[in-house]
């Protein structure tokens, strides 16, 4: 007899003296026969209820049998090994005859069932899941395979040589459920191949400037001659010639000495064995963490400018990584290895939205700081209002309500002739209607459209509705040629009538428009107090001649090949020309209230600041410095797990000279804000350390909580990251979120299985401590080495008790027991169904006896 739930029967004395309880409250009027005989009814029924939801089961020997047979088609293995492991297979099944049922199980890096047929077609197969030998795997299939109340017999038919999973493990597990394992040794012909099997680092984690020695591990089947390289985060730094002979391992040492702090990753590939049979299988990976000062990314376009900035950061041993717009780190695998970033007067549509994410992601998921920094090409004048970007600020990107007082008009000029049509006027729709939702209650604005002739959109008005001027946009289709000229005296004419301080239109196009005296116009319209700004897109437009409009109209002329960035512009440019974003006047910080990155300022004696972007603070940010007028200078919060800081005005001669001339505390100033904005430095309370155990990666963070004291009970969560190893400099794509558990004193555990080669990052966070670490999963290492395996296949069967056979041999299938559980609730439940019915015969005897009275006559 087996029990599901057997811990059920322990209800039973609880469940009967309830019913006895019951029983002697009830008022129900009854004879005492009747009434003992129903009181031993139900407890009889409460008994068996209790017994059908234990899950009761009769185990029944049965004479059926079955046997899985796994085949080892991976790489290792070659065509002709596995046309002999099928032989193996088709020749077990011909002996079982009707004796047993069997299945043929192919083991790749997946499992899959062998299609049924003389001359089944594996290729399909060998294509997809050939690049492994995932032994577990296809043993934990085979066993889902065996029908119910049959022995379990599997034979493993290969050579033993697995590159994902641990059979051991596997076989245990099998051992536990009944199942034997035999194995028939079958190697595959020994090809020429040359592997590096592994790159071995001396240590994972080091400070800058420190040694580090990374080890090559080659092998091969084939003398030959070739050349190893070696790549630092993908640059190749050092080659080498090899020369390899069969069955001589061979290993190369690398040095190497990393100087900036980041997260290195480093490859070690074999290149030029023309007779390698398996090329898949020449490289191999490793990740180092290079530890250091503090490092961040500033992101400035004027060069010349930021040096003010980078060389006083220096003094204070910081270091600023300058770039300009084209060199930008744009995934979150490059700007993990910065502690935060600084973004100085770059524009939004020169970022991309890619890179736009990939910052959000590094605040949010990482725990990353980030500075905005102001100027004519940051915050809402950059472009970037509702941008990821936008969403990370501790301030909104409009102006204060008080400027919307001062109206402004914006007309926009849309190309939408035949070569708009698709992702570029769909865009170009989109940046309309973001224009309208940066203006304010007392603006206007017009939407003409043109190709061959002149089209009104919407005609120039107040702006009231800005989702009724979105359904008017959203109606323009593409067509016809391109002719500029009657939609610009359209916005030109509209501009002029209407009453407003500030005048601006907007020209966008792909192609070469017809007419004449555009110039003319442009210098006319700026005479009438109107500006003009122009937006070539795509390879045709005529750039010169928009550049001459925006010049001739005293705007902007911008040129782009990318439509999502139009949206960009389009607010950027409007912000800009309407005038309310930005204030170049003299003006004395207000520290308004105390905060850590402002610790020693207790009065503010800093000179002068020339100007500002103006912004709105966010509810919940601190802002501890304001301008004369009471807007955020200096804005600061948490957003995910990392800090954002705005400065609105800049750290270069525009609007800061006086500060770099003349202020002494220029330097601590900007150190102090970095130092509280950036990612806090790792490895202080906190450790993370990873292995491979297995198919498992195994994380193991050690606590503390001062200097000594471990730190227990505490909350340690873990989250992965992944970027496939072919893909190293694509966005890490987020895999699993982990609760770690405590396994010992201050230390915390636990593990996830990497599905795929690459790199996976992993952060670990307790309270406000946070670490980072990464781990490499090195792709499989299938060899054509014509060997078996025998030492692991003579272990996985000794542990289930099976037998090593050799070809041609069969297994004894009778000294596996095959039993079959019979369950025994519903035979209880049909006992259950009869005890009431006799429960309520007993309750209504009356009308039974009637009912009886009714068939059966009475004697007189």
């Amino acid at each position: 007899m087996d029990w599901e739930s057997p811990k059920l029967l322990l209800l039973a004395l609880p469940a009967l003296a309830l019913l006895l309880w019951f029983e002697n409250q009830s008022t129900h009027p009854m004879e005492g026969l009747r009434k003992r005989l129903l009181l031993v009814v139900r407890a009889v029924g409460i008994m068996l209820a209790l017994v059908a939801l234990a899950g009761p089961a009769r185990v029944s020997p049965t004479g059926k049998k079955a046997l899985g047979i796994i085949l080892d088609a991976s790489q290792s293995m070659g065509a002709e090994g596995i046309e002999k492991g099928l032989s193996e297979a088709r020749r077990l099944q011909g002996s079982l005859g009707t004796e047993a049922e069997s299945f043929v199980v192919l083991l790749g890096d997946e499992p899959a069932l062998l299609p049924e047929g003389p001359k089944p077609d594996i290729t399909p197969f060998l294509k997809a899941h050939g690049g492994d030998s995932h032994y577990t795997a296809a043993v934990d299939y085979a066993q889902a395979l065996f029908p119910a109340g049959a022995s379990r017999d599997i034979v493993l038919i290969g050579d033993g040589h697995e590159t994902r999973g641990r059979l051991l493990e596997a076989a245990r597990q099998a051992s536990v459920s009944g199942v034997r394992i035999h194995a028939i040794p079958v190697a595959g012909p020994r090809k020429p191949d040359a592997r590096v099997r592994e790159l071995v680092a001396s240590r994972s984690r080091l400070n800058e400037g420190a040694t580090l020695k990374l080890t090559a591990h080659l092998e091969s089947t084939l003398e030959a001659q070739g050349t190893l390289k070696l790549f630092e985060n993908g640059i190749q730094v050092e080659q080498r010639p090899v020369t390899l002979k069969p069955g001589q391992p061979l290993t190369e040492t690398f040095t190497r000495t990393p100087a900036t702090r980041d997260t290195f990753k480093y490859r070690a590939v074999l290149e030029g064995i023309s007779a390698d049979s398996i090329p898949a299988n020449n490289s191999a990976l490793t990740l180092v963490d290079v530890r250091g000062r503090l490092r961040l990314l500033y992101l400035d376009s004027e060069v010349g400018e930021a040096t003010y900035l980078q060389q006083a950061m220096a003094k204070e041993g910081i270091e600023l990584d300058l770039r300009q717009p084209g060199n930008i780190p744009s995934t979150l695998d490059q700007l993990s290895g910065y502690d935060g970033i600084i973004l100085s007067d770059v524009p939004a549509h020169l970022l991309g939205e890619g890179a736009m994410n990939a910052m959000r992601d590094y605040v949010d998921k990482l725990g990353g700081g980030f500075l905005m920094l102001g100027g004519p090409n940051s915050f809402g004048l950059g472009g970037f209002y509702k941008t990821p970007i936008d969403d990370i600020l501790p301030v909104r990107l409009k102006a204060p309500d008080e400027e919307e007082k001062q109206s402004a008009a914006v007309a926009i000029v849309m190309d939408r002739s035949g070569s708009m049509a698709g992702e570029k006027l769909e865009m170009a729709k989109s940046a309309s209607i973001a224009t309208a939702e940066v203006l304010g209650r007392n603006d206007f604005i017009g939407i003409y459209a043109f190709d061959s002739e002149a089209h009104v959109v919407a005609p120039m008005t107040r702006l009231t509705s800005t989702a009724t001027l979105a359904g008017q946009i959203s109606s323009v289709a593409s067509g016809g040629g391109t002719n500029l000229q009657p939609a610009f005296e359209q916005a030109r004419e509209s501009l002029r009538r209407v009453k407003a301080k500030v005048k601006h239109m907007i020209i966008l196009t792909d192609g070469q428009t017809s007419g004449t005296g555009y110039e003319a116009m442009a210098a006319q319209c700026r005479g009438e107090g109107i500006t003009i700004s122009t937006v070539s897109i795509g390879e045709g437009s005529h750039v010169a001649l928009l550049q001459a409009i925006a010049s001739s109209g005293g705007g902007q002329s911008y040129t782009t090949t990318d439509a999502s960035s139009i949206s960009r512009i389009f607010t950027q440019d409007t912000l800009m020309h309407t005038g309310r974003m930005m204030r170049e006047e003299p003006f004395i910080p207000n520290l308004v209230e105390k905060h850590p990155m402002l610790a020693g300022f207790d009065k503010w004696t800093s000179p002068d600041l020339l100007g500002y972007v103006k912004t709105i603070r966010k509810s919940t940010a601190q802002v501890p410095l304001l301008t004369d007028t009471g807007d955020p200078l200096l804005a600061h919060w948490r957003f995910g797990l990392g800090k954002v800081t705005a400065f609105t005005s800049d750290a270069k001669s525009r609007w800061a000279s006086l500060w770099i001339v003349r202020w002494p505390d220029f330097s601590r100033f900007w150190s102090q804000l970095l130092r509280e904005t950036a990612r806090p430095p790792q490895g202080r309370h906190m450790d993370l350390a990873t292995e491979m155990r297995g198919d498992d990666a195994l994380l193991q963070v050690d606590l503390e909580e001062d200097a000594g004291t471990r730190a227990n009970d505490a909350r340690v969560q873990a989250e992965v990251f992944f970027v496939a190893a072919d893909a190293l400099g694509a966005p890490l794509r987020p895999v699993q979120n982990l609760s770690l558990g405590q396994t010992g004193p201050g230390r915390y555990e636990g593990s996830f299985r990497p599905d795929q080669p690459g790199v996976y990052l992993i952060r670990a966070q307790s309270g406000a401590e946070m670490v980072s670490a990464g781990l490499v999963h090195n792709p499989g290492s299938e060899a054509s080495l014509g060997t078996v395996n025998e030492s692991l296949l003579q272990q996985a069967t000794q542990i289930t008790g099976g037998k090593v056979l050799q070809p041609g041999q069969v297994p004894d299938l009778s000294q596996t027991r095959a039993v079959q559980y019979i369950e025994l609730w519903p035979s209880l439940i049909m006992t259950l169904l009869f005890l009431f019915l006799v429960d309520l015969a007993i309750r209504r005897w009356e009308h039974v006896q009637a009912i009886w009275e009714l068939i059966v006559p009475q004697k007189k």
